[in-house]
């Protein structure tokens, strides 16, 4: 007989804040694709409600809503739609008139189907994955139909309901006591001991060496948040890279609506939580799984009949059940469910709290994990995360941190093979290997942490399912201080039992298992302690500044500091932005301003690892007790709940399950099976839907694509023409031609080879990422001298920059052809295969400029968080390369925004975007600013120092030779010669012609933004020639006069990438037109033409080259360098590197740490004021208004004369000098020079 519930008030889910709703961005997704940003989330795509489920007529599917109906229950005719509800409409939920056409079933595998899966029969993959998950299900029935398990159940009862005396105490946990990987003892007798001694040798090494215990202890310190810090961003890194959590199709899910699932046990553990019952009832009603498969169990403590009246109350139906968990020490939630574990029948476990609402779909999903996997996966772990976001600051942090911990930290653990920390909710097992592993450890405040270690030590493994349960974020401090430290002890208490016996680890061969428990638990918990002290550490600098400062170089010794202010630095910036990543995926928009205070929270936890610290000592095994339903409006009570109609009778008053007889008498250790027995009794279960060889096939079809010849020939032509022209200019000696180049390979090897060397080398003018790319070859001396060390970071980004053109330009076209040929440009272009060779910074520039722009254009088409962080990372790398990376950072920061208004998103959506790309795109603006104010005390110096640009500019314009300065018209005229000189004329008129077809076409597309991106080295150049921070001399530009025939003219390469893409766009354009051949015959024209331009400006002259031969080459030979060549016999050499133009170490017999130069620190104060007491040889140009050492030693001056004498000049006025009164100079034939004129500097 059908009986159907009444129908009570149903208690809404507010905002504690004027009862406000959940938002849209923050809507609760279970649908299992919520870190698809693809879709438009001005739809709520987030549901609780099953997906077929009808709507109710006239609903605002833009209201939240919390569901009240089960699964397949019509809407009620009287339901007010203004109630307060949490969303229930899926994404991909069929409308409530598809609902009614789709009743008929169709036969699929081994039993009906729903027609849901009319919706997904064309695909031919997920129709055979919805074959054999049938056909495993009906194995799976047959099988548990088959099985008597309930001989096994006895007997684990009886163990289970054994009382063990330990010591004095009576340990009744309802579980098999094991006591090795017990928590009942805290601190062990050997661990006591080693914790004493640890205390004993620091107090003794701190009275015998002082302050080198605390140097060693930071330095341990430093290392290990190092060490920490980039496993943690190769986790990331991975996690990011790929999907390791398991995903489940809700498709799939409902074309097996008709299938026989297995039998599902729920156990709710419950303390005094009757004011959240009604909503808990309310979720498991929605779970879209057959009834009479569920056993939902209460798991009440014996005092608690408060909790239990709240459920009577409801009038549930009869898989709802009522336990009573004895009464007993310690009264723990794992205590209660090892007594509820009893009780399941089911073949699968899961845990839920009292304020959860799962997926509807997780059940089944898990189920479907379960198939997929063997018997070495024994848990399924749901993702977790908050209903109660907006609540207040803490509610924010909170859920923040979750999705931190469950969205990217917990997919990398799996991917990594490291132990999981399970949970506190939705962890789904298999009911025998819990029972075999004996449960949960009662006496453990943290028992999920401890229960996912247990199973990696036994070789189980544990999946996270891409399903989310949401719970209620704790709202109030001093409840959140009690639930985290009680999370912490738990973690102090898991680290010790399983440290017990550390030499087990290594006995048996299992140290990754050790190293990622130490990374896992160890360092997670010891940072909490370490962080204040650093924090402190910190800000005691802070406020003395330097009166401390002597004391912290003896704490911080030079390496230490760098890896410590790297850590503080980047460190701190990575978890930051982790926070934002993980509020990104989950599309909780509104958090993102949130996170960036994030460390505020962090200095919480600390605070709740101290008071955990206290109670692990006083009361290990207390449990603080959470208090939940916080985020109800004023405690509303809830007397009933929505039901369904079922067909049988409702729970009567009386609904608890007879509690289990005990013994009386308690038994010894020793009586108890071990796991490993326990493991090998298990019943062998059936094999899994998929064996290994179809996985392995399906991974390789997703990972199988067409391959793109064009692409693979791209590659390879480009690193055959890299190579080919490094070997031509490296044989005919002119890669170090610019004196520019010169000046890059000094920097890099200062930081090495200095007087004072140290990252203070990096110096303040140009951007640093270009010499950190050349240590890997700078500290040969071969490499170095040669300016191979530069040419072999230059021709990998060269070949990089290839293809990132070729990418972006098929992004564009979807034309691999049309997109090789433009690329071709770039391959062949003569500058930038010589600009490839060389130490300079232009290819750099170019292969991050590149990759900006693919991937702000791949975000512009797909709209995933994973694109636009890639494209925030290359421009935060072109930043740092070039001055050139500052506007293009300036420019995608007024397109991100542009793209989303014209993609009407949402002002939240877009301002999401905004600060995700800020924060990293700018990092490297700000981090350079930074490091000027520290080294140089302005942070704008590299911008008003005496050695940047525009100081070398002003110069000229004080001279009016800087022809475009506050000439827009000159600017552009200056900057288009160059660039047609640099590009050819022909490839930059028909990049005109192509930009003008494709915007024509596309004005009112954000495609065009993507377009348009790459214009900006044309735009940057023209405003940096304005405003006189660059000077170009290029001839057919300069006027009669020009003090030098050209220079700098190398920036007009900058503008071969744009020439590229848009030759690639053109090359789409005229493919298309309907003509014979047409697609053939644009190829070979413009390939045609291409290589006409290319051979044409090989023979006109390569001005880049040519900009280093006119004004190197020619100039005055350095005579003093082939003094010091023939004579030099050691001692140090003071010369002011910039004003001479070269450094000594170009004669191949000096070091550079023997060069004292305006970089050398205190060293070069010392040698300005007394040259005669700090060097043996002076390399100086009196002509020259800028040469420092002549402006501070008066070359002329008999005090001068008596203690050095001059040895060579050169005919420019640049003279050696040598100190008086030393050993007879050695001589010696000079080596060959390595720099000769050149046939093109004598005809100018």
């Amino acid at each position: 007989m059908l009986k159907k519930n009444p129908l009570g008030p149903v208690a809404p889910l507010h905002n504690i804040q004027h009862g406000e709703q959940i938002k849209d961005d923050d809507q609760i997704s279970t649908s299992g694709k919520d870190d698809d940003l693809s879709k438009d989330d001005d739809q709520p795509t987030i549901p609780v409600k099953a997906t077929d489920q009808p709507s109710s007529p006239g609903k605002d599917d833009n209201q939240p809503t919390i569901p009240v109906k089960s699964a397949d229950q019509p809407s009620s005719p009287g339901k007010d739609d203004n109630q307060p509800t949490i969303p229930v409409k899926s994404a991909d939920q069929p409308s409530s008139t598809e609902l009614l056409t789709l009743q008929e079933t169709v036969q699929l595998g081994t039993f009906p189907i729903s027609s849901r899966a009319k919706q997904t029969a064309a695909d031919p993959h997920t129709q055979e994955k919805v074959k054999f998950y049938a056909n495993w299900l009906a194995t799976q029935a047959r099988y548990d139909q088959q099985r008597d398990n309930s001989t096994e159940i006895k007997s684990y009862i009886e163990d289970a309901t054994k009382i063990v005396q330990v010591g004095k105490k009576e340990v009744s946990i309802f579980a098999p006591f094991r006591p090795k990987l017990s928590a009942l003892q805290t601190f062990t007798t050997k661990q006591i001991v080693v914790l004493c001694l640890i205390g004993l040798l620091w107090i003794l090494g701190f009275l015998v060496f002082r302050l080198e215990v605390l140097t060693f202890a930071i330095s341990a310190i430093t290392v290990m948040y190092f060490c920490n810090l980039i496993l943690n961003v190769c986790m990331a890194l991975r996690s990011f890279r790929s999907r390791s959590e398991e995903h489940i199709s809700d498709d799939i899910v409902h074309a097996l609506k008709d299938a026989d699932w297995p039998e599902y046990t729920i156990l709710c553990p419950l303390y005094r939580e009757a004011q959240v019952v009604p909503q808990f009832v309310q979720a498991m009603q929605k779970l879209d799984y057959p009834p009479e498969k569920l056993q939902i169990l209460f798991l009440t403590e014996a005092d608690d009949t408060e909790t239990r009246s709240a459920i009577r109350a409801l009038s549930l139906p009869p898989h709802f059940k009522i336990v009573i968990v004895p009464d007993g020490k310690p009264r723990t939630k794992p205590r209660a469910c090892n007594y509820g574990l009893m009780f399941a029948k089911g073949p699968y476990v899961v845990i839920y709290d009292a304020e959860d609402i799962p997926d509807p779909l997780q059940l089944k999903k898990a189920v479907l994990t379960f198939a997929n996997h063997g018997t070495d996966v024994i848990c399924v772990q749901a993702k977790l995360n908050f209903y109660n976001i907006r609540q207040n600051l803490l509610t924010r942090w909170f859920t923040a941190e979750y999705s931190t911990w469950f969205d990217l930290i917990l997919p990398g653990l799996q991917l990594a093979g490291f132990s999981l920390p399970l949970g506190g909710t939705s962890n789904h097992f298999r009911s025998a290997a819990l029972r075999a592993l004996g449960g949960w450890d009662a006496y453990n405040v943290t028992e999920d942490c401890d229960l996912g270690l247990r199973l990696k030590r036994y070789h189980m493994n544990t999946v996270v399912l891409d399903s989310t349960t949401y719970e209620e974020a704790n709202s109030q401090l001093k409840n959140w201080l009690r639930q985290r430290s009680r999370w912490i002890k738990g973690y102090m208490q898991t680290y010790l039992v399983h440290m017990r016996t550390p030499l087990e680890y290594f006995q048996k061969g299992r140290l990754y298992e050790l190293f990622s428990f130490q990374v896992v638990v160890g360092s997670g918990v010891a940072v909490l302690f370490i962080n204040p002290l650093m924090w402190a550490l910190l800000a005691v600098y802070i406020a003395f500044g330097h009166s401390v400062i002597r004391f912290y170089h003896i704490l911080f010794p030079g390496p230490v500091l760098y890896l410590g202010a790297f850590c503080l630095i980047c460190g701190n910036f990575f978890y930051i932005y982790l926070y934002l990543l993980a509020c990104m995926k989950r599309r909780q928009y509104h958090l993102l301003p949130w996170t960036i205070f994030i460390p505020c929270y962090w200095f919480l936890i600390s605070i709740a690892g101290f008071y955990a610290l206290f109670e692990l000592v006083v009361k290990p095994h207390y449990w603080q007790k959470t208090v939940h339903g916080l985020h109800l409006k004023g405690g509303q009570q809830v007397t009933s709940v929505a039901g369904e109609e079922i067909e049988t009778a409702s729970i009567t008053d009386e609904a608890t399950m007879p509690m289990l007889a005990a013994p009386t008498k308690a038994s010894k250790l020793g009586v108890i099976p071990s796991i490993t027995l326990s493991l090998k009794a298990m019943p062998t279960l059936i094999v899994p839907a998929f064996s290994p060889q179809q996985k392995q096939a399906q991974l390789v079809a997703k990972r199988a694509r067409v391959r793109d010849l064009w692409f693979f020939a791209t590659i390879i032509i480009a690193c055959i023409t890299s190579i080919v022209a490094c070997r031509y200019y490296f044989m005919n000696q002119e890669i170090l031609l610019n004196p520019d180049a010169h000046s890059h390979m000094r920097i890099a090897r200062s930081v090495f080879d200095n007087l004072t060397p140290g990252l203070a080398q990096l110096g303040s003018v140009w951007l640093p990422l270009p010499h950190v790319l050349m240590w890997p070859f700078i500290w040969n001396d071969y490499l170095w001298h040669s300016g191979l060390a530069g040419s072999f970071v230059a021709m990998p980004c060269y070949v990089v920059a290839a293809i990132y053109i070729f990418l972006a330009a098929k992004r564009v076209t979807r034309n691999s052809g049309a997109s090789f040929v433009g690329t071709l440009v770039f391959i062949f272009n003569p500058n930038v295969l010589y600009l490839q060779t060389t130490p300079l910074s232009e290819t750099v520039c170019m292969v991050t400029f590149a990759a900006a722009c693919y991937y702000f254009l791949v975000w512009i088409q797909e709209d995933t968080i994973q694109s636009l962080v890639l494209t925030s990372a290359c421009a935060f790398l072109a930043t740092l390369a070039r001055y050139d990376g500052w506007p293009l950072f300036v420019t995608l920061l007024c397109f991100i925004p542009l793209v989303g208004l014209f993609k009407r998103q949402r002002f939240l959506r877009i301002q999401g975007n905004v600060i995700t790309f800020v924060l990293l795109g700018g990092l490297g603006i700000v981090l350079w600013l930074i490091w000027n104010k520290m080294i140089f005390g302005d942070p704008l110096y590299f911008q008003r120092g005496i050695y940047s640009s525009q100081a070398q500019q002003m110069l000229l314009v004080t001279d009016k030779t800087l022809f475009a300065y506050h000439n827009l018209w000159q600017a552009i005229r200056f900057y288009t010669i160059d660039s047609a000189l640099s590009v050819g004329s022909l490839l930059l008129l028909l990049l005109v012609i192509a930009l003008l077809w494709f915007l024509l076409e596309n004005r009112f597309r954000p495609s065009t933004f993507g377009v348009l991106v790459f214009l900006v080295p044309f735009g940057f150049y023209i405003l940096a020639l304005y405003n006189g921070n660059a000077a170009i001399w290029v001839p057919g530009a300069n006027p009669p006069g020009a003090p030098v025939y050209m220079y700098n003219v190398r920036y007009g390469a900058q503008m071969v990438a744009p020439t590229a893409f848009c030759i690639a766009i053109l090359a789409d354009k005229l493919s298309s037109i309907s003509i014979p051949y047409s697609k053939l015959v644009t190829q070979v024209l413009l390939t045609g033409v291409i290589l006409t331009q290319c051979v044409l400006i090989q023979l006109q002259g390569v001005i880049s080259l040519q900009d280093g031969q006119y004004n190197y080459s020619c100039s005055p030979r350095h005579t003093t360098l082939d003094y010091l060549s023939e004579h030099y016999n050691g001692g140090r050499i003071l010369t002011d590197v910039y004003a001479i133009g070269f450094d000594p170490t170009d004669s191949g017999f000096i070091n550079f740490r023997d060069v004292v130069y305006e970089g050398s620190g205190s060293y070069w104060t010392q040698a300005l004021r007394n040259p005669a007491q700090s060097v043996e040889w002076l390399l100086v140009n009196p002509s020259n208004n800028v040469d420092l050492v002549a402006q501070h030693i008066d070359l002329n001056s008999p005090a001068f004369l008596s203690q050095f004498t001059l040895v060579a000049r050169q005919t420019n006025n640049i003279r050696l000098y040598h100190r008086l009164g030393g050993p007879p100079l050695p001589d010696r034939p000079a080596p060959s020079p390595l720099h000769f004129e050149h046939a093109p500097c004598l005809k100018a």
